[in-house]
This record gives C-alpha cells, sequence and structure tokens, in this order.
C-alpha cells in the first residue's frame, strides 16, 4: 500500500479475492492466481486467500520472505529451491501440488505471435455464448445463496 489511507481498499480488494476464490471452489472452478509480492499488505486475508489454491508457482525470487509468500507452509527444501533458480534459466519456476510435494519445472517460452496463429487456428472449435445456452435450464441465484455457498466452502 502507498499509505495509510488505503487500508480499507486494500482489506475490501483482499475479501473479494477471497470469496471470489472461495465461491470458484465451491463450484469446481479452478483459479489461477498470479501476483507480484502478494503478502502482507493485503493484510491476513492473504493466508486465507492462498489455503483456498490447491497448488502454487513460484518463479525465482531474490529473497526468502517472497517463496514464503507464495509457497507458504510447504517444504522448506522448496523455499530453498525458489531462491536458488539462476537469472539465466527464465521460466524455471517451483510447482508444488496439493499433496505438498513440490517440483522444479520449466515452462516453454510462446511468442505473442505464436499464441495468436495457434487461436486463429483453433477459432472454430469454441462455442458461441447462444451455442452455450441453447437448451440449456437456467437457475436465477439470489446473492444471500453465493454467500451461503461460499461459507459451505470456507475452511474450519
Amino acid at each position: 500500500m502507498a499509505h495509510k489511507g488505503e487500508k480499507d481498499e486494500i482489506a475490501t480488494t483482499a475479501t473479494a479475492l477471497l470469496r471470489l476464490a472461495q465461491l470458484g471452489r465451491a463450484f469446481g472452478v479452478y483459479l489461477v492466481v498470479c501476483g507480484q509480492r502478494v503478502g502482507s499488505d493485503l493484510g491476513p486475508g492473504v493466508t486465507a486467500l492462498r489455503s483456498q489454491l490447491s497448488g502454487r508457482i513460484c518463479h525465482r525470487v531474490n529473497d526468502p520472505e517472497t517463496a514464503t509468500m507464495t509457497l507458504g507452509d510447504t517444504d522448506p527444501a522448496a523455499l530453498d529451491a525458489a531462491r536458488q533458480i539462476p537469472a539465466s534459466m527464465p521460466g524455471t519456476a517451483i510447482v508444488v501440488s496439493d499433496g505438498g510435494r513440490w517440483y522444479r519445472a520449466r515452462s516453454v517460452y510462446v511468442t505473442e505471435e505464436a499464441a495468436e496463429a495457434a487461436a486463429t487456428q483453433h477459432a472454430q472449435l469454441a462455442p458461441t455464448w447462444a451455442d452455450l445456452l441453447t437448451g440449456t435450464d437456467t437457475v436465477t441465484v439470489t446473492d444471500a445463496e453465493l454467500e451461503a455457498l461460499a461459507r459451505e466452502g470456507e475452511p474450519t
């Protein structure tokens, strides 16, 4: 946060992120949450948010605090491994599964042009909204019902 006056805004944002994660989890939606130095600036909500995420990925970090913010209470060797990834190996990360095991992984660089070409090549496979909604029974859900579902997914 830039100054103390933003504390309420940060708390509101952190709560909204947590609620989104809880609702997503309740509906079986997998979330990919990305951030840079996601940690204590979000307040106590960051720990609750992290607990809603099954797997975690941490790219090269410079300090133990950043690794801890991302990987949380996983194996201390994973924290050390995240700090030991050299700058000469971009795309390398420590990946922690929901079972607590960690792995060293390396992603493949895909250029923007290659991604656009793949999207264009396979665009005909994407359904339209009309196709998705045709023949489907829709149900209206109230805010109270969504909140009740989110509470069911909260850790106890």
